[in-house]
């Protein structure tokens, strides 16, 4: 069995909100996920990092797993176990000795992609010895399948309308639904959002007697920001710390004040200066991430109208002239508001296409939208071509709209790199400055 063309085709079933059939796959595999203690992570923009954040401070002291959607180059690179992929082989066995059909109800019912997937990495994480887990939401969190759990502590990073058709119209609803992870008893991290999202959080988790830790209450001073790090004083409700972050973008000075307030929520035994410690070593692929120094070549998944709000920020806070923009999207992310952000700090877009063939924005169609805000617009219906573009022209470049998009370029300057015609960031390190030919 080709496990990767198993998994994927159970892609073309989408989405389905509830946790009846996750929780009767799970119960027919022993219920791993009672297996080892976890932190949930929920939000619209930021739980990838703060999830990455969180894993990289438990790793410390615990034989730790990490679980994060959707990944950059392969599959595999979703389900994490002490920084090591989840192995080929046990998802080939994993696929020949679980069906992805069960019965559910009294009736035969098809597990989802993401039903299927977390399961799995749940029942990998108990069966390499797991003892604390980072887990990621997928889409909301009410219903999301990683809400089987009964986390340490959950963090909700920010609130905005992604997803809004299945989460519901308005910021409240989509509150609502992203508040289902907080459990009864169990603190709560709320990051930077909307007043009336905070709101109806806050009421919820007094509904639930669930204790609240908020990033606003924190005082953040000393911030210093330059393409080499990012560092800042930090004072919570119970300690303070010098933090200092390879991670780029004020977005994650939120991101890890975050995650240190759901390592004070939790009892760990992990010292305050190794958490510290784990945030500067914290290294997040595809989010604000330099690829090349001379000329820049940024990678950023920004997939929403919030998330290049912020990387515009990020453009200017950085001293970023007139970048060459390459763009794709999927068909359901607000790409009229998203090309609008980006072209206040830009006149040149290179539109292409993801891989993701049910879901890609048609460039042409991209293109017409895009010629409303730019003055220079080229059309590439494949990732290499723009990046090709992008390498000739000799500019600046920020490859953005969609961490499909990214993980595509990832793996094309990953190919570039190894045949020398590309000497970009080793193993990310921003010291190692390289150029593009």
């Amino acid at each position: 069995m080709d496990w990767e063309k198993f998994l994927f085709s159970l892609s073309r079933f989408g989405i389905k909100l509830g946790l009846g059939p996750t929780e009767q796959f799970a119960y027919s595999l022993g219920n791993p996920q009672n297996q080892f203690r976890s932190v949930h992570i929920g939000g619209s923009n930021g739980k990838g990092s703060t999830s990455t954040f969180i894993y990289e401070i438990l790793k410390k002291k615990y034989r730790a797993g990490l679980y994060t959607s959707p990944h950059l180059r392969t599959f595999n690179e979703r389900i994490i176990v002490d920084d090591i992929p989840i192995d080929s082989d046990f998802i080939e066995k994993f696929t020949k000795s679980q069906h992805s059909k069960i019965i559910y109800n009294d009736s035969l019912t098809q597990l989802t992609f993401f039903e299927y997937t977390t399961v799995m990495a749940f029942k990998y994480f108990q069966e390499r010895g797991v003892e604390f887990a980072s887990i990621e939401v997928g889409l909301g969190g009410r219903l999301d399948s990683t809400n089987i759990i009964n986390p340490e502590a959950s963090v909700i990073t920010s609130i905005s309308l992604e997803h809004a058709d299945k989460l519901g119209g308005k910021i409240e609803d989509i509150s609502r639904e992203k508040g289902g992870i907080i459990k009864s008893g169990k603190p709560i991290v709320l990051g930077k959002m909307p007043d009336s999202a905070k709101s109806i959080l806050r009421n919820i988790a007094k509904e639930r007697r669930s204790p609240i830790r908020e990033v606003d209450d924190c005082n953040i001073t000393n911030l210093e920001y330059s393409l080499n790090g990012t560092s800042f004083d930090l004072q919570t409700e119970m300690d303070k710390y010098k933090i200092k972050l390879r991670a780029l973008g004020e977005h994650q000075v939120t991101n890890a004040t975050s995650a240190i307030l759901a390592y004070e929520s939790i009892s760990s035994g992990i010292g305050k200066d190794v958490a510290v410690e784990a945030l500067r070593e914290t290294v997040i692929p595809g989010r604000f991430e330099i690829r090349s120094r001379k000329p820049l070549m940024i990678l950023d998944g920004a997939h929403n109208s919030e998330a290049s709000h912020l990387l515009v920020r990020n453009i200017r806070r950085y001293n970023i002239k007139n970048p060459l923009i390459i763009i794709g999207l999927l068909r359901d992310k607000n790409s009229y508001n998203i090309l609008q952000n980006l072209s206040e700090v830009s006149d040149s877009v290179v539109v292409t296409e993801p891989n993701e063939k049910e879901r890609k924005k048609d460039s042409d169609d991209l293109r017409k939208e895009a010629s409303f805000f730019f003055k220079e617009i080229e059309v590439s219906k494949t990732p290499k071509e723009a990046l090709n573009i992008a390498v000739k022209s000799g500019r600046d470049t920020i490859i953005t709209g969609s961490l499909y998009l990214v993980g595509e370029m990832e793996v094309l300057l990953d190919e570039r790199m190894r045949s020398k015609k590309v000497p970009v960031e080793k193993n990310f390190i921003p010291e190692n400055e390289g150029s593009v030919e």
